[in-house]
C-alpha cells in the first residue's frame, strides 16, 4: 500500500521545485559559496573563514568559488539563475546588491527579487592609503600635491562603480582636484599593484589594508568610518578632515537564489549566525577594523532594500558614471 501511494505521488513531486523535495535531508551534498570577486579580497577571505566552519557543522564540503567581473555582477547573475535548493549561495556585498543596480539599470538580476537573504555578516569601512614613497601623510598634503600635478597621481579601486570608485570621484569633485582612477577586478589585484609601487593611492577596505599598514608598507590618510577605528586610532575620519560625504559604511552577507525553501534558509541562518557571532570571528574581523553583524533574513532583506535607495541617491548626487 505504501509503495502504491508513493508511485502515485511521484508525478506530483516531479512538478515541485527541486529544493522543496530535498529540503528535509539538507544538506546531503557539497555547498558552494560564490564570491563575485577575485581571490585575496576581504569578501573572499571572510567567505573562506565561514566556509571552513560551516563545513564542520554540516559534515559536507563547503566550496568557495570566485567568479569575478563587472563589479560583482557576473557572479551575482550566475547565482540568481542557480537552482533554489540551498546548494549554491552568494557572498553578496553593497557593490553587487546596492551600487550596481543604481549604476547599471540593465542588470540581468534583481538584488531584491532574485535572492533570498540568509544573514548579514559584517559592517566594514574604507581607508585611503598611499604608497610610502609618495611622501604624502595627510589629506592636506595629498590635495596640495594633486593640485600641482593634475591627473598625474593615480588611485586604484576594486572596479568601476564600486564604493572606492565613488569615493575617489567624490573626493576629486569636492576637493577640486584630479586624481586618475585605475579600476581593478577586485581589491586583491589592487593591493598587489599598490604594494608594488605601481599605484600612488588606493581606496581599500580596512580589512585588506590593515596588515600592510601595520607593516609600514602603506600610509593611511583617512578612514570612512563614523568615528576613529580603535585599530587605527591615529588616523582621522573623513568627516574630521572636512569630507563628510566620504563617510561610507560597507557591508556583506550570504544569500541564496529566490524560492529556496524556507526551512533551508532557517537552517542556514541558525548555523551561520552562530559562526559569525563566535568570539573567534568577532575578534578576527575586529582586528581588521570590521564589525561582525549577524542578522535575521528579514533584517538583512530590509538592509538591502534601504541601501539600494541610499546609494542611488549618492550616485545621482556625485554624477559618477561607469566610464569614468
Amino acid at each position: 500500500m505504501t509503495k502504491a501511494v508513493w508511485l502515485c505521488a511521484l508525478p506530483y513531486l516531479a512538478m515541485l521545485p527541486q529544493g522543496v523535495v530535498a529540503a528535509d535531508n539538507y544538506p546531503s551534498k557539497p555547498i558552494k559559496i560564490v564570491v563575485p570577486y577575485p581571490v585575496g579580497g576581504s569578501s573572499d577571505q571572510r567567505s573562506r573563514q565561514i566556509a571552513d566552519k560551516l563545513a564542520r557543522v554540516v559534515a559536507q564540503p563547503v566550496i568557495v568559488e570566485n567568479r569575478p567581473g563587472a563589479s560583482g555582477a557576473i557572479g551575482a547573475s550566475a547565482v540568481a539563475k542557480a537552482p533554489p535548493d540551498g546548494y549554491t549561495l552568494i557572498y553578496g556585498t553593497v557593490y553587487d546588491l546596492a551600487i550596481n543596480p543604481a549604476m547599471t539599470p540593465t542588470l540581468d538580476y534583481d538584488p531584491v527579487n532574485d535572492f533570498a537573504p540568509i544573514t548579514q555578516t559584517v559592517f566594514s569601512y574604507l581607508v585611503l592609503a598611499a604608497r610610502p614613497g609618495l611622501g604624502v601623510r595627510s589629506m592636506n598634503e595629498l590635495v596640495a600635491r594633486a593640485r600641482t600635478s593634475p591627473g598625474k597621481l593615480t588611485c586604484g579601486s576594486a572596479g568601476n562603480g564600486t564604493a572606492p570608485h565613488l569615493a575617489l570621484e567624490i573626493l576629486n569633485r569636492n576637493a577640486n582636484i584630479q586624481i586618475t582612477h585605475i579600476p581593478f577586478k577586485g581589491s586583491g589585484p589592487l593591493l598587489i599593484d599598490l604594494l608594488g609601487g605601481h599605484l600612488d593611492l588606493g581606496f581599500e577596505v580596512t580589512t585588506g589594508a590593515m596588515p600592510h599598514i601595520r607593516a609600514g608598507k602603506l600610509v593611511p590618510i583617512a578612514v570612512s568610518s563614523p568615528k576613529r577605528l580603535a585599530q587605527l586610532s591615529e588616523v582621522p575620519t573623513m568627516r574630521e578632515i572636512g569630507f563628510p560625504e566620504l563617510e561610507m559604511t560597507l557591508w556583506g552577507g550570504l544569500l541564496a537564489p529566490a524560492r529556496t525553501p524556507a526551512q533551508v534558509i532557517k537552517f542556514l541562518n541558525a548555523e551561520l549566525v552562530k559562526i559569525i557571532d563566535s568570539p573567534e570571528i568577532r575578534e578576527q574581523w575586529a582586528s581588521g577594523g570590521a564589525q561582525a553583524a549577524p542578522s535575521t533574513p528579514e533584517q538583512f532583506a530590509a538592509l538591502v532594500q534601504s541601501e539600494r535607495m541610499r546609494w542611488a541617491s549618492v550616485i545621482k548626487q556625485s554624477g559618477v558614471s561607469l566610464d569614468q
